[in-house]
């Protein structure tokens, strides 16, 4: 049902017209449809009336849902009192109760409106098996047509795809119903059902002519059902002129419709459509103006693909060809890995060390070496330091930058940079800073952002240089919290609100920026029907110093769940960029999610790596992501290594949002975290089901979830799949190893329009508070399985509420027995905001919807609500696109104690590799920071740290000797107590 109404419509059921008669687009002639239960701004029947009156359209096809059936009568009485025919209706396929009540409802009020009927089918594989098949479909649509002619209504099949969508099939249909003497059944041609019949249309037309009752037209792409542009305002397709002409010139005679179908305000698409087909009716008399711009769609961000393969359901973008790939040029070299003076280990940012001293055989004796405590106080850390010529830079938990001597932990000097407030770009190097060594002209710096400044300190002394933008520091608009990179004289930076920014690194001066929500004239400005918010980076970049490109990996558009106002695939949210570091140039893009409304960023920084395709070494970009897939592109082109798959979503989002059509869904390289939460996910514990259940069966789950009022969203993926920490890689191997999480969490969304309630309480309230508050919480918003009960009015009426107090529903028991009968009422009317006044709404203003925070599916011990593992450490051999290990990440001692299997932890540190084979990471609950056996997994060693390590270690040689070194400071998402510590760990000497 959700694609039927595609269309715009053409009936025989209004005043027919000649041919050349000018008139063919007249406001008069159109007939408005599938508008009821699609409108963003949800109109009631006479709303509706006004706004067709309004916009000049005296036809009306009406499509309903389940919810709509009582007001029938109403949305006729409204239809006559403002002068619009009803001509169409879309009508149950068998004759069942609903039909025959539709049909008294035709005869109480006089109106003989067609009635749309759909049908499937497979395609058949014999003579004999079509004749069956005409002859059934024949037989069920007969009681319809025959009860259909007894109240003066005609029966129009419509063309839904399928077999039944056929127009040769609806012809053999309407011949063997004629057969048996039923004459009022005709046919309804949908061209958004269409697209693989765009070839043959005139000859199609012709054949269909003598059964024709309504010729349903969209805005036309060839194609457009397979590259997201299925639902598009008349005048943006780029066949709709010509099919428009085809239809003219073909002698058909008869009106236009103008449908919505959209989440968007009827009254919006509706408009688009008479400003699009006044424009093409222009053109067919040739009148030239500008093309119109739509107010309630943007193109896609993604254009058709050259050489795509498409079933309908499925797009899959090719493969970079083997004369596409890039060849490896050898950079970086082995000792430029030896450094760690750029946070993630170097322009690669791939944490990983060519250092040998630490290996698979020694290093369970790995020992503290030391351990700092800055003292000025504590704060959750989230940097990975720089060691240079023996010296590391870091962050401290009082928000100043140290220096350490690397090999003792004594500080050396300390640098406290202006602090702004306390926000979480306020805080100095929050996730990164990167050392230059400058040349000739110019000194040494570690470059850092904190607030809405980048700072350049002299590694000697700490102090700032005044050479530097003004007094040591360059303003940056939207913050700095990620790590930049530096090419030639180029610093790159990725902004913590959106954008990306080139600057001087002698003088800080600015020299580009790149908008990451482009603005009007740039490339990818009309994926976003309003610019918002998002599109940002939060883990940081990577650069190819042998290219002089940076590759920024961008968050999600925002708000979360709310995407209403920012319809549209939403560039460059969800994306790798490549930019041309000198220029600021878009060199290409590749976004993962399209429209991505549940918070599933691509959080983490991109790695550069050499893999193995074919037996060529390609240089590739290998970016982990929050949905836990690993996107591996051509480093220069940007092009998959593998194809990439994208299929087809059911997704419902709220009212005035649009999903996108087609959402990815990789096979290869192989997801390493679960991506949906299916019946598989729920524990088998029945203590466990009892607590978790209650959500689970009210919630919408499975791949891109729906978002519907007061409905929970069940998810994995908040807190990943991949965090900002990302991957480790080594570089020339093509082996990838990422922590992951795997934790469920549920949102809800509802309206939050309700006036604040009256003062004093009233008695309504106080029933609430006694009787209401344990499950829906005092601001009614809802608690665990309970649903939020602020803008309930928006969605229940006095009777729908009345009966679920009375019968109970879903975890609610019947709650009248613990009412007193006089509290009823005032209860209903406090929940319907009947007790108190309620401002005037702005009829312009679009509706307000909030959602009540991320919550974590959990049972009542704290546990999560889903089968293990819950934190894991794999590798993805990138070569093959194959997932190599997988193993849980963490422990819980006392789950351990009762001999229950390693489950893993949410984790939050990260981890690096060393050419060694040894991966060490940390950042779980259980406070450990461990080592692995890089080819298999195997735990080799761990420590007990006294809280949670907060970021991915770096590893340094000073003095002979190699550390790895941590920040331990606790808190963040994984809440408990902060600390101020570094700590180091070597082997004995």
């Amino acid at each position: 049902m959700f694609r039927r109404c595609l269309a715009v419509l053409l009936t025989l059921s209004l005043p027919a017209l000649a041919e050349s008669d000018p008139d063919l687009f007249a406001k008069d002639n159109l007939m408005a449809w599938c508008i009821v239960p699609f409108d963003g701004m949800k109109r009631g029947p006479e709303a509706r009336a006004e706004m067709l009156e309004k916009l000049g359209l005296k036809h009306f096809a009406y499509d309903y849902r389940a919810e709509q059936i009582p007001t029938w009568g109403d949305e006729l009485d409204a239809l006559k009192r403002h002068g619009i025919s009803l001509d169409a209706w879309w009508f149950p396929n068998t004759l069942n109760d609903e039909a025959k009540k539709a049909l008294e409802l035709f005869q109480r009020h006089h109106v003989h409106p067609q009635l749309w009927v759909t049908g499937g089918g497979a395609p058949t594989k014999s003579p004999e098996e079509q004749a069956q098949r005409v002859d059934t479909e024949a037989k069920r649509i007969r009681p319809i047509a025959e009860a259909a002619a007894q109240i003066g209504c005609k029966v129009g099949l419509y063309n839904h795809e399928q077999w039944f969508g056929e127009p040769e099939n609806e012809i053999a249909i309407i011949e063997q119903l004629k057969k048996d003497g039923v004459n009022n059944v005709g046919l309804v041609y949908n061209f958004h059902h269409g697209h693989s019949q765009l070839d043959r249309f005139p000859e199609l037309l012709e054949k269909m002519k003598p059964y024709l009752l309504a010729i349903n037209l969209d805005g036309m792409f060839r194609d457009g059902n397979k590259i997201g542009r299925q639902i598009v305002p008349i005048g943006q397709g780029d066949l709709d002129l010509q099919l428009l002409r085809t239809i003219r010139d073909s002698g058909w005679q008869g009106p236009i419709g103008v449908l919505n179908h959209t989440g968007e305000d009827a009254e919006a698409r509706l408009q688009d459509n008479l400003d699009g087909l006044a424009w093409l009716d222009g053109l067919l008399h040739g009148q030239r103006t500008p093309q119109p711009v739509p107010r309630s769609w943007r193109a896609p961000a993604w254009p058709p693909i050259a050489g795509d393969k498409s079933d309908g359901d499925e797009l899959i973008i090719p493969a970079a060809t083997d004369d596409e790939l890039t060849r490896a040029n050898g950079w970086p070299a082995d000792t430029d890995m030896r450094k760690w003076e750029r946070s993630l280990g170097g322009e690669t940012s791939n944490r990983f060390t060519t250092l040998k001293q630490i290996t698979k055989a020694n290093v369970g004796k790995l020992e503290m070496a030391w351990t700092y405590h800055s003292g000025d106080g504590t704060s959750n850390i989230q940097c990975n330091p720089i060691i240079v010529d023996g010296v590391m830079f870091a962050p401290t938990g009082g928000w100043n930058i140290v220096a350490l001597d690397a090999t003792t932990g004594r500080e050396l000097w300390r640098f406290t940079p202006e602090h702004q407030g306390k926000r979480l770009e306020d805080q100095p190097a929050r996730r990164g800073l990167l050392y230059w060594k400058g040349d000739g002209d110019n000194r040494a710096r570690v470059l850092f952002g904190a607030g809405n400044w980048i700072y350049a300190l002299d590694p000697q002394t700490g102090k700032v240089i005044d050479s530097f933008g003004k007094n040591g520091r360059t303003d940056i608009p939207t913050a700095a919290t990620a790590v930049g990179a530096i090419y030639r004289d180029v610093l790159v930076v990725a902004g913590y609100l959106g954008d990306i920014f080139g600057y001087d690194v002698r003088t800080g001066e600015p020299l580009w920026t790149f908008h990451t929500k482009p603005l009007p004239g740039e490339y990818g400005h009309n994926t976003w029907s309003h610019l918002e918010q998002g599109a940002n980076c939060w883990g940081g970049m990577a650069l190819d110093e042998s290219r002089g490109i940076a590759y920024i990996s961008t968050g999600s558009p925002k708000p979360n769940y709310l995407g209403m106002n920012h319809t549209g695939d939403n560039l460059f949210g969800d994306c790798v960029i490549a930019i041309d570091a000198l220029t600021g140039k878009r060199v290409w893009h590749f976004q993962e999610i399209r429209h991505d409304v549940w918070d599933w960023d691509i959080p983490a920084p991109p790695n550069l790596v050499t893999v193995e395709r074919n037996g060529i070494k390609v240089d590739a970009v290998a970016q982990v992501t929050k949905l836990g897939n690993t996107l591996l592109l051509d480093r220069t082109n940007g092009k998959p290594l593998f194809p990439y798959r994208l299929k087809r979503v059911k997704t419902e989002l709220l009212p005035g949002d649009q999903a996108a059509p087609f959402e990815p869904m990789p096979e290869l390289p192989e997801p390493f975290a679960r991506q949906a939460f299916t019946p598989n996910d729920i524990p088998a514990s029945p203590d466990v089901q009892a607590v978790v259940l209650p959500v689970i069966q009210r919630a919408n789950t499975g791949a891109y979830p729906s978002i519907q009022p007061a409905k929970p969203t069940l998810l994995f993926n908040i807190h990943g799949g991949a965090e900002w920490t990302g991957a480790t890689a080594n570089p020339g191997t093509g082996m990838l190893y990422v922590t992951a999480n795997e934790i469920p969490w549920f949102v809800t969304s509802f309206r939050d329009d309700d006036p604040e309630p009256a003062k004093p309480p009233t008695a309504g309230e106080q029933a609430y508070m006694t009787i209401c508050v344990a499950c829906h919480g005092p601001d009614r918003k809802g608690i665990g399985h309970a649903p939020p009960l602020r803008g309930v009015r928006h969605r229940l009426n006095e009777e729908q509420i009345l009966e679920q107090l009375k019968n109970g529903r879903g975890s609610m028991p019947p709650m009248l027995p613990a009412l007193k009968p006089e509290q009823v009422k005032p209860l209903i009317d406090f929940l319907l905001c009947r007790d108190r006044p309620i401002p005037p709404l702005d009829p312009k203003a679009p509706p307000k919807w909030t959602f009540g925070g991320w919550n974590r599916l959990q049972d009542a011990q704290g546990y999560p609500g889903c089968t293990p593992p819950w934190g894991t450490l794999t590798c993805v051999n990138l070569n093959t696109g194959k997932i190599a290990w997988k193993v849980p990440f963490g422990e819980y001692p006392e789950l351990a104690e009762k001999g229950v299997p390693k489950t893993g932890q949410e984790n939050f540190g990260g981890a690096m590799l060393t050419s060694t084979g040894v991966i060490v990471a940390g950042g779980t609950r259980d406070k450990k920071v461990r080592a692995f056996d890089a080819s298999n997994g195997d735990e080799l060693w761990s420590y007990q740290l006294p809280l949670h390590s907060t970021a991915p270690p770096a590893s340094y040689e000073a003095n002979g000797r190699q550390f790895i070194v941590v920040p331990v400071t606790g808190g963040g998402k994984l809440g408990g107590p902060t600390g101020d510590a570094w700590m180091a760990f070597a082997l004995p000497k």
